[in-house]
This record gives structure tokens, C-alpha cells and sequence, in this order.
């Protein structure tokens, strides 16, 4: 489904939705601890808000009796309820919000899981979505269930105790409160029905934005060659007034089910207010019921509003849930297929230089009718080998299920020494692609990447190997020069050899290469592929290639067609 799509219909079906709710409900378990630590705070809060209360209407009744001892005492216990209900809500809200950042830690640990190849899965999730993901969602989640969770002990426990007082003191009042509470929870239904649609419709709007910025950004550089920025930022702009109107329609829906909820507590409160006032003047007498004087009329008008205040927070709670489950059913697409034990990425400790073997290996991408990788083939330990063929015939392919990054659908890839057959292992091999990742940091740290603890003569030492001496020579600050994001300040064929001392760094026995002297020039051509050469010397090295010369200097040259390989010196011959 496509987010056009996504956003024109928008509501999830029944059975996805109640595992997005099982799924969300799941999400809460690294901070239930904390939720459960905050619900009894919230708890202590109501009590020693009650006490309080009670305090200041037992020093009211003082004041109109005239005893001065009963007065001094009320305004001590209030000042130090008052002390006691302060410490307990910021305590509640301390522990509330540590449950809510390991919620988010662990949502993040299962995207990162996902979203970086491990375990043999490499995510299929673009950009936009999961930065979303990473950044948004996990904490919209996070929010919810710090709101909710605790409430969910705290509510029935504190309602209860304001309900006991209020019937202690006074039970008609309490009665007024029964008969109210019935109609709260059809309100509060009703309001979730009422916002779902509205949220899932914010949302698609907020993924379409997402990936509308993230493409103009990435693709500025070719839309200012065509000359289309100005329709990219009419495209932006409809965007934008898009989620505006989705975010707008869900702030009236949240005010108008806010409103009718507030209608119904005002009245219960305004009844039992109407009711303590005629009871004080002598208009009213309910049978049986005890005497009303100023201590208990101004207590249960005090407490009657906190018992409506859990009601109040859950209904907020539930809205939020809606946004929550929208989240969920995001981040749980992403991360459903991600094996529960991920198989960690272990720095290669080979000294021997590691074989390659293939056997019976099928690889098929998901729908497809046919399959883009069937080889059959043995890599030789310490040898170079090029793999050429047309482009899209499955180079790439064949390369990331030899790096771990791809599981085969049939058949079996291994590594081997004259001691060690084993499966790949993610990050045992050193790689380098058509495409260079340089951060805004110093050289050094570019290059320290994939081995932060390296020394500066281990870098020194990959320097040297990928013959970036000269490189570092014309720039301004030398090795400690700090390059801008994106490579700024170095050519693309510097960049590249960056990326070799990069991979010399880590040590690894198996390089694999992908295309590594592509979109270079003449001159850039050569001095890579002897950067190469050094770097990868006494390693197996196996090379997806349309160079000529590199090809024509490895030790074998497989050509690919049709997921198949075939010995390229074998087939020339005929």
C-alpha cells in the first residue's frame, strides 16, 4: 500500500488492529517496574490530597467556632499534607518518566535490530519511515503508556478513597457521584471511535511529509538541474497543509469529546454543590441522612472534583492511546520480522586468509517467481577474483549473502580456514562500495569507524596502506583535517580510498568489493585499484567489476548471467 493509499483509506482492519494492541500492551514491560512504583505514588497523592483538604475544611469549622487550638492544629497538618501530596506527584511523575525512557530504549534496541542487517536480515525500510520510527514513534509509545499505565492501578484506588470519604461524611453526595460515573465510560468510547479515523489520518499525512523532505533533500542537487524546485515546494507545501488539516480535525474531535466529558462533571459537581448550599440554608432535608455543617459541606466539595480527576486523565490517556496504537502499528511492521536472538556483528579474529563456499545456493527476493542468485562455486583462500556481468544480472546479491547480509533461500555459504568452517558472520568482512559514507569529523575519525578504539598508529598504518599520504599532504590541517558532511573537501577517489583504510583498519581476511573504482575518472582509476593491491595483500578478495584492468589481474574472473556463474576465461576461449 502506498502512503497516498494509506492516507485515503487510513483505518487499519479488526485482526491487526487487536495484535497492534496486544503488541503495544507487550511494549510496556521493560518499564512496568516504574509504572507500577508510579500508580502507588499517584495513589499517596489522592490520600495526602484528601488529608489535606480534610485539614482545611476542619480549620474552616475552627474559624467559625472560634477555637483557636483546633485552627492552629488544622493549618499544621495542612501545611504539611500540602508538603507530603507535592512529594509523592513529583515522585510519581520521576518514576512515571523512567519507565517511560526504558520503554523507549527498549523500542529503539528492537528498530535498531531491525533496521541494521542483523541476523541475516537487512531491512527493506526507507529512510523517512525509519527515522520516524527511531525518533517519533518510539517515544509516542513511551508517552502513552508513562500516562496510562500508572493510572491504570492508581484510578480504581483513588476514585474508591474519595468515594469512602465522601460517603463517610455525607452519603447523598456520594450517590450523586455513583449516578455520574455511569455515564463516563460510554463518553469516553465514544470519544475514541470518534478520533480513531482522525488519528490514522495524521499519520499517513506525517509519514507522506516525511518522505516528501527526506526525497527533496536527498535529491535537491538533480531537482535544481531539471529546474524543479518549484514544483518539488508545491508538492512540499500540499503536504504540509495536509497534515495541518488532519492535525487540526483530530484537535477538534479530542476538544469536542474533552467538552461533553467536562459537561458531565460539571453537573455532577454543580448538583452536589446546589445541594450543600440548600442543605446549609435549611432548604433541603434528605431522610435519614447525617447533619451537614461547614466541615463536612466544604470537604465533600472539596474531594468531589479529585474524584473526576482520574477519569479525566484516562480520558486524555485514551486519546493519546489512539496516536500510541498508530505507532505501534508502524514500528511493529518493522520490526515483526526480525529474529527474537540477533546474532551479534563479532570483529573478525581470523589470521588465516578466509575461503568462500557456495553450495547449491538459491537466493529469491520475496515475490519474485524466479531466482536471482543459483551458484554453485568455491572462492580459494588468498586469491583475487572478479565477477562481472550486466548490471541488475545479481553481483550485489551474490556479494551481500557471501558478507552475511542476505540469508540463501536454499543451500548453504561458509567460511573456512584450514581450522574454521563457519557461517558468515556480519562485520567479519571488510567492504567497500560504489559509495563512500563520510561524516563531518576529522580524518582520523572517518577512518576509525568501524574500529573506534583504534590507536593512531593503527591508523598511520591504514593511511599507508591506502596510500592516502599524498591525499593528507594537500590538505589544510593534514591527517587532522575535519572533512564536511557528505565528503566535502575531498574528490571522490580520495574518498573511496578513505573507505579502504577504513576497511584495512578492521583487519579482515575477506575483503569484498563493489564496484569500487565506479563513476572515477581516468587518472582516480588506477591509484585505487593500486590502493587496493596493498591493502588487500595475502587476503582473499573477491570483486564485482565492469573494470577491465582490475579484472584482467585477479586470479579467476567469474562472469554472472541470470543468477548463474560461469568461468569468464572459459567462455571467451570459445
Amino acid at each position: 500500500m502506498t502512503t497516498n493509499e494509506m492516507y485515503e483509506t487510513g483505518e487499519p482492519g479488526t485482526a491487526e488492529r487487536q495484535d497492534d494492541d496486544a503488541w503495544l500492551t507487550a511494549c510496556a514491560a521493560p518499564g512496568q517496574h516504574w509504572f507500577g512504583l508510579s500508580g502507588t505514588f499517584q495513589t499517596l497523592e489522592t490520600l495526602f490530597t484528601i488529608t489535606r483538604w480534610g485539614a482545611l475544611a476542619w480549620t474552616a469549622q475552627a474559624v467559625m467556632d472560634r477555637a483557636a487550638t483546633h485552627e492552629t492544629w488544622g493549618l499544621m497538618a495542612f501545611a504539611v499534607t500540602s508538603v507530603l501530596a507535592v512529594c509523592a506527584g513529583w515522585t510519581a511523575g520521576t518514576l512515571a518518566d523512567r519507565g517511560a525512557r526504558a520503554v523507549a530504549t527498549g523500542l529503539r534496541q528492537q528498530l535498531t535490530g531491525a533496521l541494521l542487517p542483523t541476523a541475516g536480515r537487512i531491512s527493506e525500510t526507507g529512510p523517512a519511515e525509519a527515522a520516524w520510527a527511531m525518533v517519533d514513534l518510539a517515544d509516542d509509545v513511551a508517552d502513552f503508556h508513562a500516562q496510562a499505565a500508572p493510572l491504570r492501578r492508581s484510578a480504581p484506588l483513588s476514585m474508591f478513597a474519595v468515594l469512602a470519604v465522601t460517603a463517610a461524611v455525607h452519603w447523598p453526595a456520594a450517590i450523586v457521584l455513583v449516578l455520574t460515573t455511569a455515564l463516563l465510560p460510554l463518553n469516553m468510547r465514544l470519544a475514541g471511535l470518534f478520533a480513531q479515523h482522525g488519528a490514522d489520518r495524521q499519520s499517513a499525512a506525517t509519514r507522506h511529509l516525511n518522505a516528501v523532505v527526506l526525497d527533496s533533500f536527498r535529491g535537491m542537487r538533480t531537482l535544481r538541474e531539471l529546474g524543479a524546485v518549484g514544483r518539488r515546494g508545491q508538492t512540499l507545501t500540499t503536504a504540509a497543509e495536509r497534515l495541518n488539516k488532519a492535525t487540526m480535525s483530530v484537535l477538534r474531535r479530542a476538544f469536542l469529546s474533552g467538552a461533553i466529558m467536562d459537561v458531565v462533571i460539571t453537573f455532577s459537581i454543580a448538583v452536589n454543590a446546589t445541594y450543600i448550599g440548600l442543605s446549609l440554608l435549611g432548604y433541603v432535608q434528605v431522610p435519614y441522612a447525617p447533619r451537614l455543617d461547614l466541615f463536612t459541606g466544604l470537604l465533600v466539595l472539596l474531594v468531589c472534583p479529585m474524584y473526576f480527576a482520574p477519569v479525566r486523565a484516562r480520558a486524555s490517556a485514551f486519546h493519546q492511546r489512539e496516536r500510541a496504537m498508530i505507532a505501534a502499528g508502524a514500528v511493529r511492521d518493522i520490526v515483526k520480522d526480525t529474529p527474537a536472538a540477533v546474532t551479534q556483528a563479532a570483529r573478525p579474529r581470523l589470521t588465516e586468509p578466509v575461503g568462500v563456499s557456495l553450495t547449491a545456493v538459491r537466493f529469491r527476493h520475496g515475490g519474485a517467481d524466479y531466482d536471482t542468485i543459483n551458484a554453485d562455486v568455491d572462492f580459494a583462500p588468498g586469491t583475487w577474483t572478479a565477477i562481472t556481468g550486466a548490471s541488475g544480472s545479481g553481483k550485489s546479491t551474490l556479494l551481500s549473502l557471501i558478507a552475511g547480509l542476505r540469508r540463501p533461500s536454499a543451500g548453504a555459504v561458509r567460511w573456512q580456514t584450514s581450522s574454521v568452517r563457519q557461517a558468515p558472520v556480519l562485520g567479519g568482512s571488510a567492504w567497500v562500495g560504489q559509495q563512500t559514507v563520510l561524516l563531518d569529523a576529522t580524518l582520523p575519525d572517518n577512518i576509525r569507524l568501524g574500529r573506534p578504539e583504534a590507536t593512531k598508529q593503527q591508523i598511520r598504518r591504514a593511511v599507508d596502506a591506502a596510500g592516502l599520504n599524498a591525499v593528507i599532504e594537500g590538505l589544510p590541517e593534514g591527517l587532522n583535517t575535519r572533512l564536511g558532511e557528505g565528503g566535502w573537501g575531498v574528490s571522490t577517489g580520495e574518498a573511496r580510498r578513505i573507505a579502504i583504510a577504513r576497511a584495512f583498519l578492521r583487519g579482515a581476511r575477506l575483503w569484498l568489493l563493489d564496484e569500487p573504482p565506479a563513476h572515477l575518472g581516468a587518472g582516480s582509476g588506477p591509484e585505487v585499484g593500486e590502493a587496493l593491491r596493498r591493502a588487500t595483500e595475502g587476503c582473499t578478495v573477491i570483486i564485482v567489476t565492469h573494470s577491465f584492468p582490475l579484472a584482467a589481474a585477479a586470479d579467476t574472473v567469474l562472469a554472472i548471467d541470470d543468477g548463474l556463474l560461469h568461468d569468464a576465461r572459459l567462455v571467451n576461449a570459445r
